[in-house]
């Protein structure tokens, strides 16, 4: 069975950009372009895979959000200067004409999240064994017999029977959105319930750290637990949908689910056709080559941060001219 790495695009190069702060050449930060493609470098050198994937957000990649929910990531303003800015499309660039070079297939979708995008090739692909290479804990609900997570900050994998870390709690990847549902989501600004932390979800639903619970099967057991506790705010917040903003009734928690499940993700027809593509059709050779992908490392000075030996560049590209053998062989046999 074929062995893909699905790849969190913006996720990896924003580690890089902004934690590999002192990597420069002739003044300009690299950072972000070195730590990316030695990350993928290191990970091909460990592990085999027959075809790579980059996901990237597109251009208002959260439209189709905040058409149900306006605030979503209304929180994240823009704190880079100007200066910071250039470099960081720059090296997002670079970075972009590298991996085109290395045989890796991109996919940028406007209005579609990467994390859609990447849900979506996860449900049509299911004669391949996946890993997505990512430290967002949103794409662990994707957990499956064929799909297994990669943390790149903590370095270890997620797969089925394993359970997912949050702050207080932990939950069987049957069971993120659920929890992702009822309290919500600081970093993507989604309110959740109020009162309902994970300590509270913990102490009045025990079974959703092992057992597939819904939200429905949330709020029958509220209403048992209600019975008994009828001055219980926080069951009450539950049941009448109350958030921090107000009273919404189920509809809230019906918004909420629609957000952070990625089992229906939010993706155009069109963005399905072009996904299906990059999964069915082979990368054709035609322009790619390693004479361009030197030529961009010496431009960008990664040299000089290898190890100080002859064959080092040689070492260094190795993964990638693997994953280019297999790309062309496979090419070559379906032409």
């Amino acid at each position: 069975m074929v062995k893909t790495l699905l790849v969190d695009g913006d996720n990896l190069f924003k580690i890089g950009f902004h934690g590999v702060r002192d990597y420069y050449h002739e003044g300009n930060h690299i950072g972000g372009i070195y730590h990316f493609v030695n990350a993928l470098k290191k990970f091909l050198e460990e592990h085999n895979y027959d075809k790579v994937i980059v996901f990237w957000d597109g251009n208002n990649n959260a439209s189709q959000r905040r058409a149900l929910y306006p605030q979503y990531k209304e929180n994240r303003r823009e704190t880079m200067n100007e200066i910071k800015k250039q470099s960081f499309y720059h090296q997002k660039s670079r970075v972009c004409l590298y991996l085109e070079e290395m045989f890796i297939r991109q996919v940028r979708l406007d209005g579609c999240e990467s994390d859609d995008a990447i849900s979506y090739y996860c449900q049509i692909s299911q004669d391949e064994n996946k890993t997505i290479f990512s430290s967002d804990k949103d794409l662990t609900q994707l957990i499956s017999d064929k799909v297994q997570i990669y943390s790149p900050i903590k370095r270890e994998y997620f797969k089925k029977g394993d359970k997912i870390k949050f702050d207080y709690i932990e939950v069987i990847p049957e069971n993120v959105v659920t929890l992702k549902t009822l309290t919500g989501d600081k970093s993507d600004n989604i309110d959740g319930v109020l009162r309902l932390g994970e300590k509270t979800v913990l102490k009045f639903f025990p079974e959703i750290v092992d057992t597939p619970t819904s939200i429905d099967d949330i709020l029958i057991h509220a209403e048992e637990l209600i019975k008994e506790e009828t001055k219980n705010k926080t069951l009450k917040n539950l049941i009448d949908g109350v958030t921090k903003n107000g009273t919404y009734g189920k509809e809230i928690l019906d918004i909420n689910k629609k957000i952070v499940d990625l089992s229906n993700p939010l993706i155009s027809e069109d963005g399905k056709e072009e996904i299906e593509l990059y999964y069915r059709e082979e990368l054709d050779p035609e322009g790619r080559g390693y004479k361009n992908l030197i030529k961009y490392m010496m431009e960008d000075g990664l040299f000089k941060f290898l190890p100080k030996k002859d064959n080092a560049w040689v070492e260094f590209l190795q993964p990638f001219m693997k994953l280019t053998r297999k790309e062309k062989r496979r090419f070559n046999n379906k032409n």
